[in-house]
Formats: structure tokens, C-alpha cells, sequence
């Protein structure tokens, strides 16, 4: 009775097959915690380095059998297809201009795809995957913009639709990190500080906006509804010797006349996870900030400014998505957690109920943006995106 009953709740489980996230991977671990967080999936396969040795040896260190620890993503993809007990999700985690190849490859062998962002390494890549995906209605993507998931923000997105803050007029949105780790780049350290950052046929179209910059653009649109319409944008690269783009500053024009300003930078010294947003409208505005993502600051046109908490009073929308009790915090793994969660439960409900994981769409339209962008800092006009 005993194996019978632990027979029946593996098959509740999902079986998960990963992509990339080796040994000294962080986003890695945090995908592999993520999903098991809820128990909604079983990691059973995996590919995790380009060097077939390694890959098999971490994915026996993780558990996986020795048959399903392959040496490449084509071997997986091809091998799990033949099993009665193959993979149902893959979990993309390898560096951007990958993620279209390997995604398309899973998704001609019918295996629904979570994907680390951003969606694909260049606009090129982007228009081929979102037409695959669309093609293919045996399949579901979700693309892992995690910032969408905490409870707060989603609480945002929530405040607007109910016009909490009117009509917006205004986003404000930067995300800003170091990772000179507060050293000055040269051409001597540059591959050792950055490593595959500095190599444009791996990070895509742009390091800074392909790596942090889609997130801050995708929180943007996630929160206020809108879309980019057109860009001018200021794009500054390292050096000369150093070609890869270190920071981004953006004016966007979104749809109904409203005006957006947007700033990335990964060499902002001191700047160590700064990822803010204001959207401001007409009755009020909202205010999130990640460091301090418990709370959603609600200023209304006149009177005191509330500190909404999450899962508290006033905050109800936010209980959906928070596990554990108020005035505890809740981070960056269970907004990861939210995603795998979430899109494990759109893959077993038939009905239409309203999901709010990032997918295709969103993925095409912030590679339409980094695209726009490119081609406004370069011809220094307003590029329609």
C-alpha cells in the first residue's frame, strides 16, 4: 500500500528536464530550488555542460539516473521523445543567444518550455521562436521574469486594472548593478571579470539591456498594461577595446500618449541590485522597489502615502501569491518558485483561468525594444518599435 501510495504522487509531479545550470552556475541552483519549491516537478534529465564529462557527473551528483545525464541538448531532446516516461517541461539556462535553438528543438518534440530570459539573443532569433511557439498548440512557454512574480508587484499590476492611480501618465524604471565588483575594466581583466558577457555571439544584441535591462522594460509593461511604441535611446559601451554595452538610458513613448523613462547600468559603481519602479497617474502612484519588496508604496493625488504590506490589509490581491505569514519577507526564490508554479498548473487545468507567468508575447516585445534601442543610440533619432 505504502509503494502504491508513493507511486501515485510521482505521477502528480511534472517531469522536468534542465538545459545549462552547471556546477558553478548560480542562476542554475536557483532554477533547481525553484521548482522544487511547491513539488509540482521531478528533475529526471538534463544536459548541464558543454563538456559531456561534466555534464554527466553533475547530473548523477544531483540524482538523475546515468541513462538520462546526456552530453547535449540534440541527444536529449531526441532520447526523452522515445521514452513512455520522457520529459513533459525542459528548463532552458544556458546564455541568451542559445535559447532559441535549444528551445525550438524541444518544442518539435511536443515538451512544453520554461526559459531563463531573456526570450531569445537577438529580434531575428525572437521572431523565429514566437513563430514556433505559436505554431505548435501542444505547447505551452513561460519565460522566467521573475520580478513579476512577487506578491507586491503583481499587487501593483492589480491596482492599476482597478485604476487605483487614474490614467498613467508616467513610468519610471531602472535596474542597475556592478559587475566590475568596484575594479576598473581593461582589456587585461575584461574576459576574466566578464567572461561570455563580452562575446556578442553568446549575450545577443546587447549584454547590459539582454541581461538586466529586459527585466526592468518587461516590469514596466507588466505593471502598467502598456506597450512601447518608440524609443530614443543613448546606448554607452565600455571602451573602445571593450565593445560590449555597459549602461542604457531610454526615453519610451508607450501607448496612450504616456512617457517613460528608463536607465540600466551594470558598471554603476556601488550599485548592487537597484532595480526601482515608479508609475505615476493620474490620481497617484505606485512605487516598488526589489530591495524592500514586501512593500508597494500608494500615493494618492492628495493626503498620506500608504505602505501597503504584503499579504495585510489592503494588500488582499497579494495572498495569491505569498506562502508564508506577513512581516516575514518573501524573495527572490519563492518569485522564481511563483513562475514554475504557475505555469506546472496552466499545463494541468483545461479551463481558461487567467495566468500571469511572462510568455512569447512578452518575450518578442522586449526583443523589439533592445532592438529599437540599438538602432535609435546609433542613428540618435526616435526608432518606432
Amino acid at each position: 500500500m505504502i509503494y502504491k501510495n508513493i507511486q501515485s504522487m510521482k505521477t502528480n509531479k511534472l517531469s522536468l528536464g534542465v538545459v545549462g545550470g552547471g556546477p558553478k552556475s548560480w542562476i542554475g541552483h536557483v532554477h533547481r530550488i525553484s521548482a522544487r519549491f511547491d513539488d509540482k516537478y521531478e528533475i529526471v534529465a538534463g544536459v548541464f555542460s558543454r563538456n559531456a564529462k561534466l555534464s554527466k557527473n553533475f547530473g548523477k551528483s544531483l540524482g538523475i539516473s546515468k541513462d538520462r545525464c546526456y552530453s547535449n541538448y540534440v541527444e536529449m531532446a531526441n532520447e526523452e521523445s522515445k521514452r513512455k516516461d520522457g520529459i513533459k517541461v525542459v528548463s532552458i539556462m544556458t546564455p541568451p543567444s542559445s535559447h532559441q535553438i535549444i528551445a525550438q528543438k524541444f518544442i518539435e518534440k511536443n515538451v512544453h518550455i520554461i526559459s531563463d530570459k531573456p526570450f531569445a539573443g537577438n529580434l531575428e532569433q525572437a521572431k523565429k521562436l514566437y513563430k514556433k511557439i505559436k505554431a505548435n498548440k501542444k505547447i505551452k512557454y513561460a519565460l522566467t521574469h521573475n520580478y513579476s512574480a512577487y506578491p507586491m508587484v503583481r499587487e501593483a499590476k492589480k491596482l492599476v486594472e482597478k485604476g487605483k492611480i487614474g490614467k498613467i501618465d508616467y513610468v519610471n524604471v531602472e535596474y542597475i548593478q556592478d559587475w566590475s565588483g568596484g575594479t576598473k575594466i581593461n582589456k587585461k581583466n575584461a574576459k576574466r571579470k566578464l567572461k561570455w558577457k563580452i562575446d556578442n555571439k553568446i549575450v545577443g544584441a546587447s549584454a547590459v539591456l539582454n541581461e538586466i535591462g529586459s527585466h526592468a522594460y518587461h516590469l514596466a509593461s507588466y505593471i502598467s498594461g502598456l506597450k512601447g511604441q518608440a524609443v530614443f535611446a543613448d546606448i554607452k559601451q565600455i571602451s573602445k577595446k571593450i565593445k560590449m554595452d555597459d549602461n542604457a538610458q531610454v526615453m519610451i513613448n508607450f501607448d496612450n500618449g504616456v512617457k517613460g523613462m528608463f536607465w540600466t547600468s551594470v558598471m554603476a559603481k556601488g550599485g548592487v541590485y537597484g532595480l526601482r519602479i515608479r508609475v505615476f497617474g493620474s490620481k497617484g502612484s505606485l512605487e516598488w522597489v526589489q530591495n524592500d519588496p514586501n512593500y508597494l508604496k500608494l500615493n494618492p493625488e492628495k493626503g498620506a502615502v500608504k505602505l501597503l504590506e504584503r499579504g495585510f490589509h489592503n494588500a488582499e490581491f497579494s495572498k495569491q501569491f505569498s506562502r508564508i505569514k506577513f512581516g516575514h519577507p518573501e524573495g527572490y526564490l519563492d518569485a522564481f518558485a511563483n513562475i514554475y508554479k504557475e505555469f506546472a498548473d496552466s499545463l494541468k487545468n483545461k479551463t481558461k483561468k487567467r495566468y500571469f507567468y511572462p510568455n512569447e508575447d512578452e518575450g518578442l516585445e522586449t526583443a523589439k525594444f533592445i532592438n529599437a534601442c540599438k538602432i535609435s543610440s546609433r542613428t540618435k533619432k526616435w526608432v518606432k518599435i
